[in-house]
């Protein structure tokens, strides 16, 4: 039985922000994308969808920050910690001008990011599921979607998976498992409101430590509308679930100062929660394909870098690929050579999202590191989310010297826990940085910073595989118009 088949240079499963990403420069380059989605948009998915400066300037970069700003969103100029008589409020450094993060509801965004890479030149099919990846000699030559009661093939010479952490195309391309991975010991529990403040709301990105509890206040779109976000012991999520006023009631009586915050809000959306967020590293470039965005690579979401690197990888991918698609082995060379660059760039903030990913309170020893921090608002902590230097680099080990000292002379202080939390951290200092600075590309050595007991969930089931054959010849004229009006 024959198959219709359409032509494209590449084709990119998901329309969010790695997949739209990825489109822009490819089009911009004169190549022809069709990027298929099994959503409608606007739809919402489940994120903190926070940006600071540095991921704000990937919107601008892309073209799509005038519609986001249009939208009326918050700036946020300044990032503030609060944990007890503990607060630190820092400047951004700016980034291509930009010195302000934004907090947009994401069926808000995406939908920008949709109608961006269309007017950039990008067909984007909407309500398009893709069954599975067409191979040839062992390379990845396209995909068979459908869209409601018509199938159909695409073929390019890059197939791009953007379909997120449950990523049809990582079990198609074997890649499903993760190399490297880590449990996350808490989920995350969400729902917006008005801001009591007002028009008076801090120009912030707030967190509220208290107990297990790190609550992110993301000042949101349209101005006045906040996000709150409790990041918590995973334990604790069916609880929300449950009785999800209740709890949120005792979140804020355990925290004096994000009650005083918060407290008072009006027009409280529904709480939404997960607790499956397992950080991971996929292989994620081959013969003919690469994973982007959380496709690829996931790490908790307090690092609020999620979305950036999604953006950046998703665009430095569709420039790798715009000037290497007329040769294979030269194309396969170049996605290597991204998903080392995004390896690199982002193992930091891996490893410290696996540390901030325990629940418990802020131990003394943290305590008195943060203290450092305190002090003037230049940029300094809050570079640790503008991704301005390594964690490391900002966390230093002069500070957590200096932190160290500082929790050992204070008054009352339990020395001997201290040294023993000291000898849990120290390993982890140690195996971090061996591992961002000697360990190498997809290297598979453990650290200490990575738990057991992570899971990614099993790999989607494909339909009934046909084989792939060669192609059949391309439709045209009318094909390819109802190939298009079938995928709406």
């Amino acid at each position: 039985m024959s198959t219709e088949i359409e032509k494209a240079d590449v084709v990119i499963v998901g329309a969010r922000c790695a997949g739209t990403a990825a489109a822009v420069p490819l089009v911009r380059a004169g190549h022809k994308v069709i990027v298929v989605d099994k959503g409608k948009f606007p739809s919402d998915t489940l994120s903190t969808h926070v940006l600071v400066p540095n991921g704000v300037q990937e919107l601008q970069f892309m073209g799509a920050l005038p519609r986001i700003l249009a939208l009326g969103p918050s700036k946020s100029r300044y990032l503030s910690v609060h944990d007890g008589d503990l607060e630190i409020k820092e400047r951004f450094t700016p980034f291509s001008g930009i010195d302000y993060a934004l907090c947009i509801p994401r069926d808000q965004q995406d939908a920008v990011l949709v109608e961006t890479a269309r007017e950039a030149g990008a067909e984007v099919r909407e309500r398009t599921m893709v069954d599975q990846v067409v191979w040839r000699d062992g390379r990845a030559v396209g995909v068979r979607c459908r869209s409601g009661d018509t199938e159909y093939e695409i073929h390019a010479a890059l197939v791009v998976g953007a379909d997120g952490r449950r990523s049809r195309i990582a079990g198609e391309v074997d890649a499903w498992t993760p190399y490297r991975a880590s449990r996350n010991g808490r989920g995350f529990a969400f729902r917006y409101l008005d801001d009591p403040l007002g028009a008076d709301a801090p120009d912030a990105l707030e967190i509220f430590r208290a107990g297990s509890d790190q609550v992110l206040v993301l000042p949101s779109c349209p101005a006045g509308r906040t996000l709150v976000v409790n990041m918590t012991d995973a334990a604790t999520i069916p609880d929300f679930r449950r009785e999800p006023d209740a709890h949120w009631q005792r979140m804020l009586d355990r925290n004096p100062a994000l009650n005083a915050r918060v407290g008072a809000a009006t027009n409280l959306s529904k709480l939404r929660s997960t607790d499956d967020l397992s950080a991971y590293y996929r292989r994620s470039s081959g013969p003919g394909w690469a994973l982007a965005g959380d496709a690829g690579h996931f790490k908790d979401p307090v690092t609020g870098n999620g979305m950036r690197d999604a953006l950046k990888f998703g665009r430095l991918l569709g420039e790798a690929a715009a000037t290497t698609l007329s040769d294979p082995g030269t194309l396969d060379a170049a996605l290597r050579d991204w998903e080392a660059a995004r390896d690199a760039d982002t193992i930091s903030t891996y490893h410290w999202g696996n540390r901030e990913s325990r629940p418990g309170t802020t131990s003394p020893l943290v305590r008195e590191v943060l203290r450092t921090f305190v002090g003037g608002d230049r940029p300094n902590l809050s570079d640790t989310f503008n991704r301005v230097r390594p964690v490391e680099s900002v966390i230093s080990p002069s500070r957590l010297v200096t932190g160290l000292a500082r929790a050992l002379r204070a008054p009352g202080a339990d020395r001997r826990a201290i040294l023993r939390e000291l000898r849990t951290e120290l390993p982890m200092e140690i195996s971090l940085r061996r591992h961002r600075l000697l360990d190498g590309f997809r290297s598979t050595r453990p650290t200490a910073t990575e738990r057991e007991g992570w899971s990614v969930g099993p790999a989607p089931k494909p339909p009934s595989r046909r084989p792939a054959t060669e192609p059949a010849p391309v439709m045209t004229g009318g094909a390819q118009s109802h190939a298009t009006n079938a995928a709406v």
